[in-house]
């Protein structure tokens, strides 16, 4: 298989805490570099960046940029050496917004291409979503430019809208050029809608919402459907021999929850499974 990622939006924040202790750690257990989220980019300029990470002995693939951050992240991250910058999704209400939303990313892609960047756009189970018979990610797709926007599909997100996610990487090759690997234990149902607990929440300097123990609990609780790989509903060797039958450039870890109940030894399980397909 491909090289091995892993994102820094792991853990759920823990990246903003001690940033060069993730890569250390990143590092150690095996990876060939990361995808950053969140990163300390107001501490470093893109060429400061990209020598610590090298200094770890990682690179950087990628980057998640919101599409309001677009313009400023398109002039810092080339001197990072990042070869994507990925959207990490998009609020879509109907079939309208799904369109207008195709029009933007090729919008952001064409800004992308001119920088030397590859534009790609990161699916959650929404995407799976169904106007007038056609997914939102079926509009993207068809509606954008493969010159200037490829995707990056998240294995968990497809499978807990119930869609199998090998299956959509051969449906739609060549428009795939990541793949976050993620596990899950179940397709998703009414009962894991969350929104109930953010109404109101405050937030804290970063942008993170500060929970109350309430919502604490049912998100750690919900968090645990991020299970160890292999023991969910996912086929994964499917998956990689999917993707790599099509050109799949990267495979990158998002781990939203420590299974063994420790960051490092999750990781580097996941690593080791990965490594063996």
């Amino acid at each position: 298989m491909k090289d091995i990622y892993l994102i820094t939006a792991s853990f759920v924040g823990e990246i903003t805490r001690d940033f060069e202790g993730y890569l250390r750690m990143t590092k150690k257990a095996g990876y060939k570099g990361i995808e950053m989220f969140r990163c300390p980019y107001d501490k470093y300029t893109g060429a400061e960046l990209r020598k610590i990470i090298e200094d770890h002995g990682l690179t950087a693939i990628s980057c998640h940029v919101d599409a309001p951050e677009s313009d400023k992240m398109i002039e810092y991250l080339p001197d990072t050496g990042v070869q994507f910058m990925v959207n990490p999704g998009l609020r879509v209400a109907d079939r309208d917004e799904a369109y207008r939303g195709a029009e933007l990313l090729n919008e952001i892609g064409k800004k992308c291409k001119a920088a030397g960047l590859r534009y790609g756009y990161h699916n959650h189970n929404n995407d799976f979503d169904q106007y007038d018979g056609k997914s939102v990610i079926d509009i993207f797709m068809e509606n954008t430019d493969p010159e200037y926007v490829t995707f990056e599909i998240d294995a968990a997100w497809a499978w807990r809208a119930g869609v199998n996610a090998a299956e959509f990487i051969r449906d739609h090759a060549g428009r795939v050029d990541l793949v976050h690997v993620k596990e899950t234990s179940r397709v998703l149902g009414p009962e894991d809608d969350l929104s109930r607990f953010y109404k109101g929440l405050k937030r804290d300097e970063k942008g993170f919402p500060i929970f109350t123990e309430e919502a604490k609990k049912a998100f750690e609780e919900h968090q645990k459907i991020n299970c160890k790989l292999g023991d969910g509903i996912i086929n994964m060797p499917e998956i990689i021999k999917a993707a790599d039958a099509q050109g799949v450039k990267a495979y990158i870890v998002e781990r939203e929850y420590a299974w063994t109940g420790d960051p490092y030894t999750t990781i580097l399980d996941d690593y080791e499974y990965l490594s063996k397909l």
